[in-house]
């Protein structure tokens, strides 16, 4: 497996975390159109890496200072 391939499976197994988390928050109204749009913008990261697209892979930053709300 090559260092993008495991990279790239980092990233979906962080992409599948931070929704598991989201998800409910987001549909309580928890979450400012501002976060989903952060949000939003992780995903397009990962589907960039996903389909190939961009330079060297750039980190997937997950906050969950405010996880417990």
């Amino acid at each position: 497996m090559s260092a993008e391939l495991a990279y790239i499976g980092r990233m979906i197994r962080a992409t599948v975390l931070m929704l598991g988390y989201a998800a409910d928050d987001v549909e309580r109204g928890l979450w400012s159109d501002d976060e989903i749009g952060q949000l939003g913008d992780q995903l397009a990261t990962v589907a960039a890496a996903l389909r190939g697209e961009g330079a060297a892979p750039q980190p997937l930053v997950i906050d969950l200072s405010e996880a417990k709300r």
